[in-house]
C-alpha cells in the first residue's frame, strides 16, 4: 500500500478477510485499497461492515464520510462526520474535513471548537493550518472578508515549502527559445485520443472535466501524473545520452524508437488501473500546460484545452485553498502572480506551436453561455453533441480534487467576481501580475477566447 500497489495489496488482504471477516485492520486497509482503485462503492460497504461491529471508531466514521463525499453523497457524508465528531468532538482533521463538505456557520459549536483549538499552544503546525483554513472559509461565508483573509494569511504563513521563481523563469525562457514545429508520426489507431485539460489550478478545469465526462464517449484519468513522470523519464534519458539536462533537451533528439518507448510509458502510467473503454480520455492536470509540447510530440492525435479564468478570481481561490500536496506558489500572493504570468506566457507560446490542437476556453463564457461553449469544446475534441454535458452535477464519477464540492453543483456563475470583495487585500497579487495594464490585456485575451477559442486571432504569440 505504501508503494501504491493497491491491487497487489488486495490480493494479500482478501485471504485475511476470508479467514476473519470482522478484522478491523483488514477491513480498513481493504477499503482504502478499493478507494484508491476507484471502487468507492465497495470501499463504503467494507467500512459499513467495519462500523456495524465497531461503532465507536471515529476515524473509521471519518473515512466513510470521505468516501461518501467523493461519490457525491453529501447528506450521508455529513451524517458520518457527525457520528465521528460525537465520538471525538475536538478532532481538528475531522472538523476541517466536515467544514470542507459544508461550511459551518460562524456561530456554530463546530466553529467554536476550531477557535478554541487555536488557543492550545501545544497544537501542531499541521492542525493550526487546518484550523485557520477552515475558519477562513467560515468567516468568508459570514461576509467577514477581513477576518477570513487574516485566517488565510496565517494558514499560508505556517507552511514551510518555498516556490522557486527563478526555476520557473528558466523553464519558461527555455520554452520560448525552443524552435519546435509540432508532433510527428502516427499513433496506434486502437489507442484512445487524449484530451489534456490545462490551466491554473482553480481555473475551472474540474468543472470542464465533469461536463466532458457526462459524454457517452469520454472517460477520464483525472489529475494524472503520467505526463509529468514521462517527461522526467524523457529528460533523464536525453541527459544520459547527450549530457544535456535542460527543460527542452529532448527537442530534435527523440528517434522513432524513443518516441514509441516513451509513448508506451505514458500509456502504462496513465492506465495503471485499466484502460478505459472510451475513444476519448481526459487528462486533467492543470499545470500540464508546461508539457503540452512534449505531449503532442508523443501523442500527435492529442487535443488540448486551456482554461482562462480571471487572474484575480483564480489567484484568490488558490490563496484560500489548502491543497493536499503541491502548488507551493499558492502560499503567497506575489508567488501566485508570478506563476500566473508564467502559465499565460507558456499558453500564449503554445497557441502558436500547437495551432488548432489547442483551444483556449474562457471560464466566464463557459458558465454564462454553457451550451454554446460546450458545443464548441466537443467539436474541438471531435465529439458529437450530447445534452447531458450541460449537467455536470449528475456526474457519478468519484472526485478527489480540491473542487470536490463545487463540481457536484450545476453550472453557475457564483465564482465570477468574488475577488472584488477582497480587492483591498490583493495588491501584492496585482503588482506581481504586472498591474492593471496586464489585467486589461488579459481581459482582451479572454474576450478573444470567448469568440474564437484563441487568445488573439490577430497574432500568433
Amino acid at each position: 500500500m505504501q508503494a501504491g500497489k493497491f491491487a497487489q495489496a488486495l490480493a494479500l488482504l482478501v485471504p485475511k478477510l476470508q479467514r476473519d471477516p470482522t478484522s478491523i485492520q483488514a477491513l480498513d486497509r481493504a477499503a482504502t485499497c478499493y478507494l484508491q482503485l476507484g471502487d468507492n462503492q465497495t470501499a463504503a460497504k467494507l467500512l459499513e461492515v467495519l462500523l456495524e461491529n465497531n461503532p465507536d471508531l471515529p476515524q473509521a466514521w471519518g473515512k466513510l464520510a470521505a468516501v461518501r463525499a467523493t461519490s457525491g453523497s453529501k447528506a450521508e457524508a455529513a451524517e458520518a462526520y457527525r457520528r465521528a465528531l460525537a465520538l471525538q468532538p475536538g478532532d481538528i482533521g475531522l472538523l476541517a474535513a466536515f467544514n470542507q463538505l459544508q461550511t459551518f456557520a460562524s456561530g456554530s459549536s463546530f466553529a467554536a471548537r476550531l477557535r478554541a483549538a487555536l488557543e492550545d499552544v501545544q497544537m501542531s503546525r499541521e492542525h493550526r493550518i487546518l484550523a485557520h483554513f477552515a475558519l477562513g472559509s467560515i468567516e468568508d461565508k459570514a461576509g467577514n472578508t477581513a477576518g477570513a483573509f487574516d485566517h488565510y494569511c496565517r494558514a499560508n504563513g505556517l507552511t514551510e515549502e518555498a516556490y522557486d521563481a527563478e526555476l520557473m523563469e528558466a523553464r519558461i525562457e527555455a520554452q520560448l527559445a525552443s524552435r519546435w514545429s509540432g508532433g510527428n508520426g502516427e499513433e496506434d489507431p486502437e489507442s484512445p485520443r487524449l484530451l489534456f485539460v490545462t490551466g491554473l489550478p482553480r481555473s475551472g478545469t474540474t468543472l470542464l472535466e465533469a461536463c466532458l465526462t457526462q459524454h457517452s464517449q469520454v472517460a477520464s484519468i483525472g489529475e494524472s501524473t503520467a505526463l509529468s513522470k514521462t517527461a522526467s523519464a524523457v529528460r533523464q534519458h536525453i541527459a544520459v545520452q547527450h549530457g544535456d539536462s535542460g527543460w527542452w533537451n529532448w527537442l530534435g533528439r527523440l528517434g522513432t524508437d524513443d518516441l514509441l518507448k516513451f509513448r508506451n510509458l505514458f500509456w502504462q502510467l496513465a492506465f495503471d488501473q485499466g484502460k478505459p473503454d472510451k475513444p476519448v480520455v481526459v487528462d486533467k492536470m492543470p499545470l500540464n500546460v508546461f508539457e503540452m509540447g512534449l505531449a503532442q510530440l508523443l501523442l500527435p492525435n492529442a487535443r488540448f484545452l486551456f482554461l482562462s479564468r480571471h487572474p484575480l478570481d483564480t489567484g484568490l481561490s488558490n490563496f484560500m485553498m489548502n491543497f493536499a500536496y503541491g502548488n507551493r506558489f499558492s502560499q503567497r500572493l506575489d508567488w501566485i502572480g508570478h506563476m500566473t504570468r508564467c502559465v499565460y506566457r507558456s499558453a500564449l507560446d503554445y497557441q502558436a506551436k500547437l495551432g488548432k490542437a489547442l483551444r483556449v476556453q474562457s471560464y466566464e463564457e463557459l458558465v454564462t453561455s454553457p451550451e454554446l461553449q460546450i458545443r464548441a469544446i466537443l467539436e474541438h475534441a471531435g465529439l458529437a453533441w450530447e445534452a447531458g454535458c450541460l449537467n455536470p452535477e449528475q456526474n457519478a464519477r468519484m472526485v478527489r480534487t480540491a473542487s470536490l464540492m463545487q463540481v457536484r453543483q450545476a453550472i453557475n456563475t457564483r465564482g465570477l467576481g468574488k475577488w472584488r470583495r477582497y480587492e483591498e487585500h490583493l495588491q501584492p497579487l496585482i503588482d506581481a501580475l504586472g498591474g492593471e495594464e496586464w489585467i486589461r490585456q488579459w481581459e482582451q485575451w479572454d474576450r478573444n477566447a470567448a469568440g474564437t477559442g484563441q487568445f488573439d486571432p490577430c497574432r500568433k504569440k
